[in-house]
């Protein structure tokens, strides 16, 4: 199945926006780019486009500019916009992205659609589209031609037509398709006023009066013609910005916002065969201010209400202290895993739920401040860095593992006490503990362990010495002294 969208009044609603006193107006589009001043040097030139106050007054395109001032004298003659044309065609495509990413720009105001991979509540959207304050029309058709033919004519929209309820339509309707024009005036001459009466002639006849493009039009009016798309792409940036017309404080309209950039980005990813791995947000927010927030997931996702999930939970705890005029969303991309990748690990049972733990996680501790801690090379005591949690563990590094295996519980924070030690200036002997949890007479001694690093930075440099005490009770602790004075319990050996 196929769609064709199509939009009559692009031009116009492109010259519009220069001029937008005009609206309610009849307003006309020339065919070429007319000085104003110079329109009555001009009158001889056809329309190119009409809105729907000129088309009541019974102007349509292709009328001399002469002929539809005398049918109507208050007719607004526009200049041609190319750009707000092409921005206007962005936007439509962008909004049928978040339909099926096999897209056709067959016109500058016509799409093509290929809706076999799309699902039936993704093809019910067709009917909400909504470009510039506009609706753009549709028409379903088993070949994509016919789709295309058929959304020319109002009384088809919004139907799924055939060959048989196409028959009833003008055969003025070939003037669209490519070299229509040239054959038009021979059909009508013929008597031929509908595309059933054109239909019921006899193929081969055709093609022998009128050439093998009449025999194309038979088979394509009678649905045997059924050709490939020549499919649009999307840019290679998958950045996507929205402004908004009022600034937006509450939770739910941003959420209504989000979805909407993320029905273009998921038609987008689908297209390219990737997914997301990591979302960047930036929220553009009154007096010039942006607060910009970075989702990491832990496995690729694809689908637009996961992607959707963690958003929610980082709008649930947002607080901008300002409301939002728009927003940037960008995304990190990789490849689609939906194996599992390897035989001995066992995967997580529901990604999407880590990932929304995890932006939970994030949102009440701060970005930044969630991941998998690994030890760097520093061998400073509590010293760690972060990982990105996203789903991959860190690889094994070949270490140093102690022989000794009696564990040690170590008290987070460390316990500071004071310790009774010899006068030695740099390596302090400790003799006994006078407070803290365990007091009482060291009995032996095992040390000192000396650390350091970092000597060549004075701001970095940090220095400690260990000590394995027993005490008179028999508990066994591991005693830490950092210079110049400070001594600390870092646990207890089990």
């Amino acid at each position: 199945m196929f769609a064709a969208l199509h939009f009559p009044d692009l031009t116009v609603m492109a010259a519009l926006r220069a001029s937008p006193g005009s609206h309610g107006q009849p307003c006309a589009v020339l065919e070429a780019d007319v000085d104003p001043g110079a329109i009555l040097e001009k009158v001889t030139l056809a329309l190119q486009a009409v809105n729907d106050a000129a088309r009541m007054t019974g102007i349509s395109a292709g009328w001399p500019l002469n002929r539809a001032l005398v049918r109507c004298p208050d007719l607004k003659v526009l200049a041609p916009d190319p750009a707000g044309e092409a921005d206007l065609l962005r936007q439509l495509v962008e909004a049928a992205e978040g339909i099926t990413p096999d897209i056709e720009v067959t016109a500058k105001d016509t799409l093509l659609l290929d809706l076999s991979r799309t699902s039936s509540r993704h093809a019910a959207r067709l009917a909400d589209l909504e470009v510039a304050d506009a609706w753009p029309l549709h028409v379903r058709a088993a070949t994509p031609d016919l789709a295309r033919l058929a959304v020319r004519h109002e009384s088809c929209h919004g139907r799924t037509v055939t060959p048989r309820k196409i028959a009833a339509l003008p055969v003025a309707l070939l003037n669209f398709l490519p070299d229509g024009a040239a054959l038009l005036p021979l059909l009508k001459d013929w008597g031929l006023a509908t595309l059933g009466d054109f239909m019921r002639l006899p193929r081969q006849d055709l093609t022998s009066r009128l050439g093998p493009q009449a025999g194309s039009w038979h088979d394509l009016l009678h649905g045997k013609t059924c050709r490939l798309l020549r499919l649009h792409r999307p840019p290679e940036s998958m950045a996507q910005s929205m402004d908004f017309e009022e600034p937006l404080s509450g939770t739910e309209p941003l959420v209504f916002a989000f979805k909407r950039l993320l029905h273009a980005l998921c038609a987008r990813l689908a297209a390219r065969y990737v997914a997301v791995k990591a979302l960047k947000i930036v929220f553009h927010l009154e007096r010039g201010a942006s607060f910009a927030r970075e989702i990491r997931l832990p496995e690729p996702r694809v689908e637009e209400g996961e992607l959707l999930r963690p958003i929610q939970v980082l709008l649930d705890s947002l607080k901008t202290g300002s409301s939002a005029t728009g927003l940037s969303l960008d995304v990190e991309t990789t490849l689609p895993t939906a194996a599992q990748r390897d035989w001995f690990i066992r995967q997580l049972p529901q990604p999407e739920r880590w990932s929304d733990t995890l932006a939970q996680l994030e949102a009440l501790l701060g970005p930044g401040k969630v991941g998998i801690p690994v030890p760097p090379l520093s061998h400073r005591p509590d010293d760690f860095k972060l990982l990105p949690a996203d789903g991959h563990s860190p690889a094994d590094r070949a270490g140093f593992f102690p022989a000794n295996s009696l564990p040690l519980r170590r008290f987070r924070p460390v316990a500071p006490v004071m310790v009774a030690a010899d006068a030695h200036p740099r390596q302090p002997r400790p003799l006994a503990l006078l407070t803290g949890p365990c007091r009482g007479q060291i009995m032996e001694t095992r040390g000192p362990f000396r650390h350091s690093g970092h000597w060549w930075d004075p701001g970095t440099a940090w220095q400690r010495i260990e000590w394995d005490v027993r005490l008179a009770n028999d508990q066994l602790l591991r005693l830490a002294f950092t210079p110049p004075d400070q001594w600390v319990i870092d646990g207890l050996y089990q």
